[in-house]
């Protein structure tokens, strides 16, 4: 009779776990971020754009690819140009980012954006690599 070797299973459910749970941190942050309605840039957990109707401006460019919303003074901005607009469910979308945090001006260039989700002028849009989320309306 021939004995079978059993691999011991708390190995490979450690190994699953490894691989699975940063994955899903992310699905969360994702989650987190498309539940919310405000028109705004998060890098990581960090927000550092959030427009305020009452002191702040929106402004989009269909000739240039371009959302810009900033605060009344300038001081604070995020400026996304991209290389085709946003328009549909699941459509992925490269974009040059500009934003201003408390000490600096930040960007980042080709970054890959994915629309998920879209109410009425409004797009979601979230870079997994990145993690980071721009809502943004296409105004007319």
């Amino acid at each position: 009779m021939r004995t079978v070797r059993r691999q011991p299973l708390l190995p490979c459910l450690l190994l699953l776990c490894t691989v699975l749970l940063p994955a899903c941190g992310d699905q969360r942050m994702q989650s987190a971020f498309s539940e919310n309605d405000d028109i705004r840039l998060m890098v990581g957990r960090d927000i550092p754009f959030v427009y305020e109707p009452a002191t702040c401006q929106l402004a989009f460019s269909r000739d240039r690819k371009e959302f810009r919303a900033h605060t009344d003074n300038m001081s604070d901005f995020v400026v996304a140009t991209f290389s085709e607009l946003p328009d549909y469910l699941g459509q992925n979308v490269t974009a040059d980012l500009v934003w201003t945090t408390e000490r600096d001006v930040l960007t980042r260039k080709n970054l890959t954006l994915e629309v998920i989700r879209i109410e009425g002028d409004q797009f979601w849009l979230w870079s997994r690599t990145g993690k980071i989320g721009l809502c943004m309306r296409i105004l007319e």
